[in-house]
Parts: structure tokens; sequence; C-alpha cells
């Protein structure tokens, strides 16, 4: 029995899985303590079943803008095009992928069975999570903070004034663990947290009106609340007033290093080429004019390349098939896509943003 087998049996019983109906969001993903067992690693396993299969797996979580069907019923959206660039650095093909929908906290039994290659459901990257699943993080690719969406009262005020007011959210997420945090200081406003085992739960009972306010990562609450704020008379979607951050990161197992090694180097070209000016349609052009590190990109080191199992014209593949990482958020998420989302952390280092590549050399 392999490994992942191993572990898939325990997951199955220790009852870590979840039923695959349903979806998770942004931060949601549950922080129960299992027990994994040990193993020593097997680099380039993963890479190497991914070519023999022909088919990169990656796992998401279905919200607006990061990943849903569209009308012919294919998965599209900004994380599955993350998938999709990741695909095209290994096989050379965008769309040589399969999107397998995670609900929460399935996705680390998930990766742990070896049933998807690459986890892209959201899942902020905490010391918890790190330290407690046989998991690695690779870069964030999307900055977030926590949201909250409220409805005005009758008097045109919102519940969050003042007063008492009922505030939906998932359980056992970080938005959850904020939300707790903040009121256990005492002087702080009368809510009442309203627990939900998942997000989709929490987004029904909030535009059932059942509570008064509704709290997760603020995109997922502005993608998944766009198409209500034009029916739907006094909806208010703010900051939460909690201090906090939402790194979210692609998720993989941790017995392959080369594995993790090729998912961190593609997130990084993505970021470069957007900094470097560098986009799927000059990409051609830059691979022979471009300055020296720009050519080193987008020639894909070879030589490196080679020892994580990514193709000799990895990079390229990746940014000419789905592009860099600014074009990739702004036909899903921002300016080019229904949900107008601003950049903000989201932007390159050197425009004030988190986005920052280590040097291509």
């Amino acid at each position: 029995m392999d490994w992942r087998r191993a572990m898939t049996a325990l997951a199955l019983a220790g009852g870590l899985w979840t039923a695959l109906a349903g979806a998770g969001a942004g931060g949601a993903a549950a922080d129960p303590s299992p027990t994994f067992p040990t193993a020593g690693r097997e680099d380039g396993v993963v890479v190497a079943e991914i070519e023999r299969r022909g088919v990169l797996r990656c796992g998401v979580s279905y919200n607006p803008g990061f990943a849903a069907n569209d009308k012919a019923g294919r998965p599209v959206g900004f994380m599955v095009d993350l998938c999709r660039a990741l695909a095209a650095a290994v096989l050379g093909k965008a769309d040589a992928v399969e999107i397998r929908r995670l609900s929460k906290p399935q996705e680390f039994a998930a990766i742990a069975a070896g049933d998807v290659d690459v986890s892209f459901a959201q899942t902020s990257w905490t010391l918890t999570r790190d330290a407690g699943y046989p998991v690695d993080f690779g870069p964030p690719v999307f900055h977030d903070e926590q949201g909250i969406a409220a409805w005005r009262r009758p008097d045109g005020r919102s519940p969050l004034d003042g007063g008492e007011a009922t505030i939906c959210t998932p359980s056992a997420t970080t938005s959850h663990a904020a939300l707790e945090a903040y009121l256990a200081r005492g002087d702080k406003p009368l809510w009442t947290l309203r627990l939900f085992p998942t997000w989709p739960d929490a987004l029904q009972a909030f535009i059932g009106r059942e509570c008064d306010a509704l709290s997760i990562d603020r995109a997922i609450l502005t993608t998944a609340l766009r198409g209500l704020e034009g029916s739907r008379d006094g909806l208010l979607i703010t900051a939460a007033p909690v201090p906090s951050r939402e790194p979210v990161a692609p998720v993989a197992s941790n017995r392959d290093r080369q594995w993790l090694t090729a998912i961190r180097w593609t997130m990084f070209a993505l970021f470069l080429a957007e900094d470097a000016g560098v986009t799927g349609e000059n990409a051609g052009f830059l691979r022979i004019t471009g300055n020296s590190e720009v050519q080193r990109l987008l020639d894909g080191l070879p030589d490196a390349a080679r020892k994580v199992g990514l193709r000799p014209d990895w990079a390229y593949q990746a940014i000419v098939q789905v592009g860099n990482y600014g074009e990739i958020f702004e036909r899903n998420l921002g300016s080019r896509s229904p949900f107008g989302l601003d950049r903000g952390a989201n932007r390159p280092w050197t425009q004030g943003g988190l986005l920052f590549a280590p040097v291509f050399q």
C-alpha cells in the first residue's frame, strides 16, 4: 500500500472525509487536528504521475469570479486560471486540467490521499494549518481582508452602527475566530454570532434575512452578493471592524519538494511577468528583446526547470496560454469582469502591493 492509500484509509477510519456537496470560501477551512502518518519524501512522483495521466487535477471552492461553471458548463475563474497556468508549465497545455470541487475541510484529506495534485480552494495560510497537516503552502496568490455585509434597518441605519445585531458566519473559520476575539474584548457591539457548517448555508441564511449581517472574506462577499445589489435595497458591504489579513495560497502535499517548487515558481513567474510588463501578447517579442531577467524568465532556465519536472519553456507557455497575474486578475475579478474588484494588495510590490517574486537566475 503506497503512502497515498495509507493516508486515505486512515482518513476514512478517523472520519476526516466530508461529503463532496457544498463549497467553502476564502479562509473558511476548518481547523481540526487530525493525525496523519509520516513517511519519507517521494520527490518527483507527483509530476511523473501528472505526465502519465496527461492532466493536472486541481481542487477549488466554487465562488463567483474565483471558480464557477460558465454557460457551457466549463469551469472558469481566477483560481481555475492559476491551475491552467500550472498545467501549461508542466504539460504544455493549459486545458489539460481536471477541476474538482472541494468542500471544507475536505481539501486536506484530498491532498493527503492524492485525489488532487494541488488545491486552489481559497484557503488562508495559517500556522495551525501549516503545522497540523501534511501539506505545504505555495506563495499567497490573493491577499484579502475580512468583510461584512449588512441589511439596512427600516430607518436607513446600519445594524452595525449600534444596538443588537445577529451576524452569520461559517463555523471553525478564520472569520469566525476573528469575530469571537473581537467580541471577547467586552466593550464591543451587542452582536450575536450565528454559526453555520458551510459558507453556502451562511449565505442563504443572510439572503433570507435570517440575520442582520454576514461576514467572510471581503472579495467573496462582494462577488457572491453582486447580483443582489441592484435588486435588493439596503445592502451594505464594508471591511469588518476586525484587524485581519487573509493570505490565500495554493496547497500541496509536503511529500514531494520538487512539486512544491514547481508550483511556487510558476506562481512567481506570473507575478514577475506582470511586474516586468510581459503579457501573453508580447512574450514572444520580449523573449528575444527583453532585459536579462525577462529573457531568463521566458527562456525558463531549462537546467533548473528539469530538476523539478517543468518543461524547458514552462514560464513562456504559462504566460502565452493563460497570461500574467494582472491579466488573470482583471478578466476574472477586476476591471474586465462583472465584479470590478480593486487590486489593492494584489498588485506588484513595485506598485505598492504584496506580490513579489524572488530573482530568476
